[in-house]
């Protein structure tokens, strides 16, 4: 019995480590969190929040799509961009064009990406190149990178 509970633990832990979504944002107070990944047909929508845990309001930040800024990796080598995205920043829809948008300290900001044309065989997004621009924090030439990102389906 004791063997295979340590064999159980083993796996699980295995699992787990394989299928850790990793993000690298580029500075301290800005956190992004994958809230959801999901897909209907060949549409993917990638759910996240963000949040700026400074001590201050981040007065104008954007995301961009537009003029392949964005770029996502699916796992089975797939490459989407401007042609296949559409974002909504707090449910306004900022796929046509970029905006200075507020970020108010500790507060979350919800950001869903959709992505068009996904194969129905993906199972994950293996690497987003997310364009988020926000200069109080010096973010904007290196862009937000999440690895590992599961669809479900």
């Amino acid at each position: 019995m004791k063997k295979i509970s340590v064999l159980m633990l083993f796996l699980c832990s295995a699992l787990f480590s394989v299928a850790q979504t990793q993000i690298v944002t580029g500075h301290p107070d800005f956190k992004v969190k994958v809230t959801r990944c999901a897909a209907s047909g060949k549409t993917v929508v990638l759910d996240m929040v963000f949040t700026n845990v400074s001590e201050t309001d981040v007065e104008d930040w954007s995301i961009r799509t537009l003029y392949c800024n964005t770029v996502i990796y699916d796992s089975e080598g797939n490459v989407y961009n401007d042609n296949n995205l559409a974002v909504k920043v707090s449910n306004f829809d900022y796929s046509t064009y970029f905006s200075n948008l507020k970020m108010i300290s500790d507060v979350p900001m919800k950001v869903s990406l959709q992505i068009k044309g996904v194969p129905e065989t993906v199972e994950s997004l293996a690497r987003v190149d997310l364009q988020v621009t926000i200069p109080s924090f010096n973010i904007g030439n290196t862009p937000v990178k999440i690895k590992n990102i599961p669809i479900s389906r």
